[in-house]
C-alpha cells in the first residue's frame, strides 16, 4: 500500500517532470509539481470565503478604487477563493496606491503564476529581487517561473542563488534538488541534500528529498537506510518502491529531455507561489 503521505507527492513529482520535459502530459494535483512551501505560498490562512463575501468585497473594492484596504481586502478573499487573476489585480492596485515591498511583490508573482501567466509573473519576481537583492523568495519564485516555462538555465541560476541567499532551508534545497534531478543531473542534487543524511535537526522532508534522489542514483539500500530513520522498515520499504517508480520513469523520460528544445511543449499551471 502506498504511503499516505507520499501518494499526492508521487504525483507532483511526475506532474513536475511532466512539466519540465513532456509540456504537462499528466496529472498536476498541485498544478506545478515543486514543493509550494510557507515562504512561496501566497494563499492567505484561513477558510475560502462564501461566494457573497467575496463578491461584496469585489464591490467594495470597485466603488472605491482608491482605498488600499479595501483593495487588500478583496486580493485576500479573491485568493483564498481561487481567484488568482481577481486577486493579482486587487494586490497591484494596492501596491499602486500603498506602495511596492519585496514581500507584496513576490506575492504578487505567485498570484500571477497562479493564474498561468508566466511574463507576469516573472517581472514581478525581478521586481521584487530588485527591491531586495537577497530575498530567497524573490530567487525561489524565478526560478520556479523558469521552470514551469522550460528556462533550465535560468531556472538553475536562480535556485543557485536562492539556496545562497537562504542557505538552511531546506524547501528551497529541496526544490533544487528536485530540478537537478530532472535535468539529469542527480550526482548534484545529492550533494546539496547530503546533509540532511547526517544533520539530526532537518525536517522530515529533507530526508525524502534525499532519499529520492538517492533511489534514482540507484542506491536503495542507502534510500532505506535513510527512511529508517523517520518510519518503520516495512513502510522504509514501500515509500523506497514508490521512488524507485519515480526512478524508473526519470529513466524512459530521459531521451524526452535530453532531445527536447528549450520552451518545447506548454505548462498547465493550476496553482503557483508568492512570499513570506
Amino acid at each position: 500500500m502506498s504511503h499516505p503521505a507520499f501518494r499526492l507527492r508521487r504525483q507532483a513529482l511526475a506532474a513536475s517532470a511532466a512539466v519540465l520535459l513532456l509540456g504537462g502530459c499528466a496529472r498536476q494535483p498541485d498544478g506545478t509539481g515543486f514543493t509550494l512551501p510557507s515562504f512561496l505560498s501566497s494563499r492567505p490562512a484561513g477558510a475560502v470565503p462564501p461566494a457573497q463575501s467575496v463578491d461584496g468585497l469585489r464591490v467594495a473594492a470597485v466603488a472605491r478604487p482608491g482605498d488600499a484596504l479595501a483593495q487588500a481586502r478583496y486580493a485576500d478573499a479573491a485568493e483564498r477563493a481561487g481567484q488568482f487573476a481577481e486577486a493579482a489585480t486587487a494586490l497591484a492596485r494596492v501596491i499602486t496606491l500603498d506602495g511596492a515591498t519585496p514581500e507584496r511583490t513576490a506575492r504578487l508573482g505567485g498570484l500571477h503564476l497562479r493564474a498561468r501567466n508566466l511574463p507576469a509573473a516573472e517581472s514581478a519576481y525581478l521586481d521584487s529581487r530588485n527591491l531586495s537583492p537577497r530575498y530567497a523568495t524573490a530567487h525561489a519564485g524565478l526560478a520556479l517561473t523558469y521552470e514551469l516555462g522550460a528556462d533550465r538555465a535560468r531556472a538553475q541560476e536562480a535556485w543557485r542563488q536562492a539556496v545562497a541567499m537562504a542557505p538552511n532551508d531546506w524547501t528551497i534545497r529541496g526544490n533544487q534538488a528536485l530540478s537537478l534531478v530532472l535535468a539529469g543531473r542527480a550526482a548534484e542534487a545529492e550533494r546539496s541534500l547530503s546533509a540532511a543524511e547526517r544533520q539530526t535537526n532537518v525536517p522530515q522532508r529533507a530526508r525524502h528529498n534525499l532519499a529520492l534522489v538517492l533511489q534514482v542514483r540507484g542506491q536503495h539500500e542507502r534510500t532505506v537506510r535513510l527512511l529508517r530513520m523517520e518510519m518503520g522498515p516495512a513502510e522504509a520499504e514501500g515509500l523506497a518502491q514508490e521512488f524507485a517508480i519515480f526512478a524508473e520513469w526519470l529513466r524512459t523520460a530521459e531521451p524526452a529531455r535530453k532531445s527536447g528544445s528549450r520552451g518545447a511543449g506548454r505548462a498547465v499551471v493550476r496553482s503557483a507561489p508568492a512570499a513570506r
